[in-house]
């Protein structure tokens, strides 16, 4: 995550919707999740970080809702199959430790198994 790049990226809400949006700041990130956040790095199949996705540190014990679309990409990614709360999945970190845009394949996946937030289904 950086203080000057911007960086796009997909929200995962616990309704199961999502959004497209671009980050610029760590603001940007809990703005979404609603506290500070928390990384899950998501690997493939072959061991290979694939993305980033970030969480509220804290959503357990807030209480906060189940996401069961964040949770299934987590499992998907070799993590823990419950997470609550909303989820901000961007692409995984440069070779200076920043952040970079969501993969296509992987926002090709959410928008096939997801509507975006705010459209009549």
């Amino acid at each position: 995550m950086s203080e000057d790049r911007e960086v796009k990226g997909v929200v995962i809400y616990t309704d199961g919707c999502h959004e497209e949006k671009v980050f610029k700041q760590l603001e940007d990130y809990q703005a979404v999740v609603d506290g500070f956040i928390a990384g899950v790095h998501l690997y493939d199949y072959r061991g290979e970080e694939a993305g980033c996705a970030y969480v509220d540190d804290e959503g357990l014990l807030k209480n906060k809702t189940l996401n069961p679309l964040a949770s299934a990409i987590s499992f998907l990614f070799g993590n823990t199959p419950h997470l609550v709360g909303n989820m901000v999945l961007v692409g995984k970190s440069d070779d200076e430790g920043y952040d970079t845009d969501i993969p296509e394949y992987l926002l090709a996946l959410i928008k096939n198994i997801s509507p975006v937030k705010g459209e009549v289904i």
